[in-house]
């Protein structure tokens, strides 16, 4: 089983791609191509954040319950 890659990784490959791109002399079929898996990269790294920004405010939540005095949740 593959290990997934991470948002690094991802960004790195998009910026990549997008570096490919910028090759006026390369065939449309080809640019299409690299436009679509650029397309793809950068949703799987608007998901990887989006994720990440509910960890952080589910966290950020956590403390202010806690500052509160209150119970802070579990997950």
């Amino acid at each position: 089983m593959d290990k997934p890659m991470t948002i690094e990784q991802a960004n790195e490959m998009l910026e990549n791609t997008i570096r490919q791109l910028e090759d006026k002399a390369m065939p449309l079929e080809e640019s299409v191509a690299l436009y679509s898996k650029a397309c793809e990269l950068m949703a799987y790294c608007m998901e990887q954040l989006n994720s990440f920004k509910g960890r952080i405010e589910d966290a950020s939540k956590r403390l202010s319950q806690q500052a509160a005095g209150e119970e802070p949740f579990n997950e």
